[in-house]
């Protein structure tokens, strides 16, 4: 997927209407006990520099900012996105926290041993497999000595992908590893202490608990759009349940680090 064809899927219009969905500056899950968990499997220090990589609504970077004081730089592909986050900023200032639109694959952000930590979330499935490890060697590269990384994504099932679901990706724009040939990219990019982990049922309950809210308050979102885009919305929620459900969409959280030397 292109840098355009990210901005023209993410609009402010579609963004906020995810958002309503997952929650306050999500497009994936982004629930207090996920973020808890996540977190806690990183030393987050006062002080350290990280790199929010597809920062989205910038759930994850506001909090990141606030709660551990990190310096906390976002980038996202889709300026709508970005236009979000900076308003967002102006009305809730944190110290050393700023949104930059740009795309990982050329960013002159990722200058050489520059940040502490990288944080991606849900994102990398956009990247094309061409892109994919030249992405990760640049990031490698951008992460101090002993730096830091998480990544949550979306992930292929190890049983492979139905007619149906490889139609789906296609039509999101989506390409997805299995979470062992992810973990191995980074592996081949430099990374050490990769650690792979299936935590699918996060997803599952994030994405029950919006379904749940489109049932809810159906009346406020048709106040809001047509009963088709409605209709299309819940439906495309009933399908990733659906193949999730049936494991073919996997939702996957990475650790690994840059070693000292």
């Amino acid at each position: 997927m292109t840098t355009t064809d990210l901005a023209e899927r993410y609009s402010r219009r579609v963004a906020l209407r995810h958002e309503r969905l997952y929650g306050h500056g999500y497009q994936g899950p982004g629930s207090e006990a996920v973020f808890a968990e996540l977190t806690s499997r990183l030393d987050l220090r006062p002080g350290l520099r990280l790199l929010d990589i597809g920062s989205g609504l910038g759930g994850d970077s506001f909090r990141l900012a606030e709660r551990h004081g990190l310096t906390v730089v976002g980038l996202d592909a889709a300026p709508d996105m970005t236009a979000v986050c900076v308003e967002r900023a102006a009305e809730q200032p944190l110290p050393g926290l700023s949104f930059v639109t740009g795309d990982v694959r050329g960013s002159q952000l990722l200058t050489p041993d520059s940040f502490d930590v990288l944080w991606t979330r849900d994102c990398g499935a956009f990247v094309p497999p061409a892109d994919k490890l030249p992405a990760w060697r640049r990031l490698h590269a951008a992460l101090r000595p002993g730096g830091q990384v998480l990544v949550t994504d979306y992930c292929l099932g190890p049983q492979g992908a139905s007619a149906e679901f490889a139609a789906k990706m296609a039509a999101w724009g989506q390409y997805m590893l299995t979470p062992d040939a992810y973990g191995a990219m980074l592996g081949e990019a430099g990374f050490t202490d990769v650690a792979v982990e299936d935590r699918s049922r996060h997803l599952m309950d994030s994405m029950l608990a919006g379904r749940r809210l489109l049932l809810d308050e159906q009346e406020d979102f048709l106040a809001e759009m047509t009963r088709e885009e409605y209709d299309g919305l819940l439906d495309r929620w009933d399908r990733k349940i659906g193949f999730c459900e049936r494991g073919e969409l996997v939702w996957m959280v990475l650790t690994a680090r840059r070693a000292q030397s």
